[in-house]
């Protein structure tokens, strides 16, 4: 994962159930534009969400941006 906690998103996408489109979708109702090739993108670790879209996602997904940002920094320590 060299962008983002991107496992984080795939797992809590995948616990709530939700499909790319769904979490594209619930991103779009908030304002936050988001397709679902860049998103799956992120969830591999090939791409790294813009500060507002991390802030959506988490959002979305009922996580905490700073802390998946945070996780990231850690993890790139280690």
């Amino acid at each position: 994962m060299a962008q983002t906690n991107a496992g984080a998103l795939r797992e809590q996408r995948l616990r709530l159930g939700m499909t790319l489109e769904d979490v594209v979708a619930k991103c779009a109702e908030s304002g936050v534009k988001v397709h679902n090739s860049q998103l799956s993108r992120i969830e591999r670790g090939l791409a790294r969400p813009r500060p507002h879209l991390r802030v959506g996602l988490a959002r979305v997904l009922g996580l905490d941006a700073l802390e998946l940002e945070g996780q990231r920094e850690q993890r790139a320590d280690a």
